[in-house]
C-alpha cells in the first residue's frame, strides 16, 4: 500500500479547454506533495442531458447517481479522490480516472470519447460516441447504411493487416479525423478481441477508411451535416 505524505491538499482549477464550439472539457487536479491528479469531466449544451446522461454511464463511478451538471460531479470526483487519499486506500480502491477527447463537433453532430484508467491498475478502457445534439440522442451505428458490406470490408481490412480473427459484429465504436480546416479526412473504425482479455482490458484494433472510401456508406441526413460548412 502507498503511504501518502501530506503536507497541503492543493485544488487548481484550469477552466475550460479542448473547447469546440459549446462542447468543452472542465479539467480540475488534486495535488499532494509533488505529485497531482487531473480529473477530467465533459460539459455539454444545457440542452443535451440525454447525451450527458449517456456519457455518465459510460463508466459507473458513483453506482447508479447521476448528476445534471459537470460541474457537480466534477466536484463528487474530487471529494472522492481527496478521501481515498486521506484514508491511504487511493490504490486499493482502484479509482477510475476518465479523460475525454473531442474529435468532432460540427453542425450538431458531436464525435467524442471517454477512456478510463484505473489507478494502480493495468486496466484501461476506451468508449466512443457520435451523438445528435439537435435531438440530444445517440447516433452510433446508425450513421451508416449498407453496414452488413462495410463490416465485411473491415474484416478485409482488419485480415490484410493482422494475423488473427476475431467476431466483428457491429460499427458503433469510430473516431472521426477532420484536417486544420475542420474538414472530414476519415474514420477509424473500432473493434475488441473480446476472446482475448488480457490484465490491461481487451486488444484494440483500429480499421481505417479515407473519407472517399467512407462517405458512401454514411446516412444522407448525416452526409449532408458532415460535409456543410
Amino acid at each position: 500500500m502507498i503511504k501518502y505524505q501530506f503536507n497541503i491538499i492543493f485544488i487548481f482549477l484550469f477552466g475550460l479547454s479542448s473547447y469546440a464550439q459549446n462542447v468543452s472539457v472542465l479539467k480540475d487536479s488534486v495535488c499532494v506533495s509533488k505529485e497531482c491528479f487531473e480529473l477530467q469531466e465533459l460539459k455539454t449544451g444545457t440542452k443535451n442531458t440525454g447525451i450527458y446522461k449517456r456519457i455518465q454511464k459510460s463508466y459507473d463511478l458513483f453506482n447508479g447517481t447521476f448528476f445534471d451538471s459537470p460541474e457537480k460531479r466534477l466536484n463528487a470526483k474530487k471529494d472522492t479522490l481527496k478521501n481515498l487519499i486521506s484514508t491511504n486506500s487511493l490504490r486499493d480502491n482502484q479509482f477510475g480516472f476518465e479523460k475525454y477527447k473531442i474529435y468532432l463537433n460540427k453542425n450538431g453532430l458531436l464525435n467524442v470519447s471517454v477512456h478510463i484508467q484505473s489507478y494502480g491498475s493495468p486496466w484501461e478502457d476506451t468508449v466512443y460516441y457520435f451523438f445528435n445534439e439537435l435531438s440530444d440522442t445517440e447516433i452510433g451505428e446508425n450513421l451508416f447504411v449498407n453496414k452488413k458490406v462495410l463490416l465485411q470490408i473491415c474484416r478485409k481490412k482488419l485480415k490484410s493487416d493482422k494475423s488473427m480473427s476475431f467476431p466483428m459484429n457491429n460499427l458503433n465504436q469510430y473516431k472521426i479525423s477532420t484536417n486544420i480546416a475542420g474538414n472530414i479526412t476519415g474514420i477509424n473504425f473500432i473493434f475488441y478481441d473480446e476472446k482475448n482479455r488480457t490484465n490491461s482490458g481487451y486488444p484494440e484494433y483500429s480499421v481505417s477508411f479515407t473519407w472517399k472510401e467512407i462517405e458512401k456508406f454514411i446516412a444522407p441526413q448525416y452526409r449532408k451535416r458532415l460535409i456543410k460548412d
